[in-house]
């Protein structure tokens, strides 16, 4: 191989060298530039919302303060609506029926498994067939 053949192979690989360097540093800034910007869309979005929230806050809060407050009532008739049934009714026929039922089974304590033939464990539909 001659001088000139082998500097033009040198030069060519100093130039492959530097165009993976231009690659890796565009890609690099690239990467960067794209979170900067995500990272304002992000928080962006979020001061909205936030700001959103404060100006509901504040109109909830003014609303509040205008309405009187609701009297409670101590009799159950008087606060369910026709057709209703009061929550404590509920509750006592839920807490009845609870105690007058038996929830649990009573066990043997004895683990059956049967081996079952299947088309999923059968031998003979193997993917190794042994040769013996």
């Amino acid at each position: 191989m001659n001088l000139l053949q082998f500097t033009l192979l040198a030069a060519h690989e100093d130039w492959v060298y530097t165009k993976g360097w231009i690659v890796t540093i565009a890609g690099f800034l690239i990467v960067i530039i794209a979170l900067f910007i995500l990272s304002t869309i992000f928080r962006g979005v979020a001061n909205y919302f936030i700001k959103q929230d404060e100006k509901k806050s504040k109109v909830d809060s003014s609303k509040s303060k205008v309405e009187s407050p609701k009297l409670s009532t101590p009799n159950p008739q008087l606060s369910t609506a026709k057709g209703e049934i009061a929550p404590e009714v509920l509750t006592a026929i839920g807490m009845a029926l609870y105690l007058s039922t038996n929830l649990h089974d009573e066990e043997s304590n004895v683990i059956t498994i049967d081996r079952r033939v299947t088309s999923w464990n059968d031998k003979n539909y193997g993917v190794r067939h042994w040769k013996r």
